[in-house]
């Protein structure tokens, strides 16, 4: 298995990325249409992806760098992308959904609290957006949302580190106009 080249490492170091590896592989054995099954299998291979990937060369780029969204892996294949996202105490990413997307989030390093919200529909016909709850996502924790499911990341602490692993490429679901970002004040509870 070939990481993307986006990451330039220094030539005739041999490169740790054995964990990586392993999970892209299990995974694109694994793939298929979205299932109870398949969400399930996939987080537990993300999970344990975060609990090896600490000393891989791809997983301290992304630290050193801190860069806030890397395309880690794409499969050509099937459609998948494994993000990396690196972020300061206080960032937070307005709702959103996904189009026809779906995702799940693992906090590897730091905390996110994920704000879940609802689309409400006033008698007037104009929507509004309501925050139904919000919880934490330590380090190791892994969650999913499914197509239609909206959200926010509010980053705990400095140096959170996320992986995000999105079931098609997002930026085709914003292209088409699928994606949604709530931009508007959201009340909360």
């Amino acid at each position: 298995m070939i990481l993307n080249p986006q990451f330039n490492f220094a030539k005739g170091k041999k490169m740790k990325n054995e964990n990586l590896n392993n999970f892209v592989q299990e995974l694109s054995k694994n793939w298929g249409e979205l299932s109870s099954s398949l969400t399930l299998k996939t987080k537990q291979l993300l999970e344990e992806l975060g609990r090896t990937c600490l000393h891989e060369d791809w997983y301290l780029e992304l630290v050193k760098d801190r860069d806030p969204a890397k395309q880690i892996y794409k499969s050509e294949e099937h459609g998948f992308v494994l993000m990396g996202h690196v972020e300061g105490k206080d960032e937070i990413s307005p709702p959103h959904d996904h189009g026809n997307g779906w995702v799940l989030y693992l906090t590897v390093e730091g905390q996110v609290n994920m704000g879940i919200f609802h689309k409400i529909i006033r008698s007037d016909g104009s929507l509004q957006l309501v925050q139904k709850d919000e919880y934490p996502l330590k380090a190791g924790q892994c969650c999913v949302y499914l197509p239609g499911d909206i959200h926010h990341t509010h980053a705990k602490e400095d140096t959170t580190v996320t992986l995000r692993l999105t079931s098609c490429d997002f930026n085709d679901e914003v292209k088409e106009g699928r994606l949604v970002r709530f931009m508007q004040p959201v009340n909360k509870w």
